[in-house]
Parts: C-alpha cells; sequence; structure tokens
C-alpha cells in the first residue's frame, strides 16, 4: 500500500474516532445530567461506570493500521494516536 494512501485511510479512521468519541461524552454526559435531575442519580451510576470502562477499554479498535490491519499503540494515550504502527512500522500521520 502507498505511503500517501496510508496515511488519507488513518486520518479517514481518526476522524470517525474523534465522531464517536464525541457523541459517546454527549450521551454520558446527558444521562449523568437527567438523571440528576430526576432524582436517579445514584441507580444510574453504577450501569454508566460499565458503560464508560467498557467504553475505554474498547474505543481504540476504531482505528487500525491500514497498511498491516494490525491495532496501533501509542506512547500518549488515546487522545494523541500513534504516528507509526507498533507492528509494522508504517507511518501513520
Amino acid at each position: 500500500m502507498e505511503k500517501l494512501q496510508i496515511k488519507k485511510e488513518f486520518k479517514y479512521q481518526l476522524k470517525y474516532f474523534y465522531f464517536i468519541n464525541f457523541f459517546i461524552f454527549i450521551f454520558i454526559f446527558l444521562v449523568l445530567y437527567i438523571s440528576n435531575l430526576f432524582g436517579f442519580y445514584k441507580q444510574a451510576f453504577i450501569p454508566i461506570c460499565i458503560f464508560f470502562f467498557i467504553w475505554i477499554f474498547n474505543a481504540d479498535k476504531f482505528y487500525y493500521c491500514p497498511a498491516c490491519r494490525g491495532n496501533p499503540r501509542g506512547k500518549h494515550g488515546l487522545i494523541y494516536p500513534p504516528k507509526k504502527c507498533s507492528e509494522c512500522s508504517a507511518d501513520l500521520i
């Protein structure tokens, strides 16, 4: 796969990743706000925490290396995507 094509496809995946993250954040915020507003905050806390942890531990599955289809791991967490694939060393950004 060509280097420019790899970067273009990975950039598209990152846009999708950030789009999904934004809506998950809005969803959690709205559920917490509504549960606080109607007084069932204590009952909603545990399911929201479980949902949050499932999301955090699976959030990086929304992007992959276009060259090797591996799951690149960054050193700076999920917010800053990796510049190179940790499996095949292809430039991603």
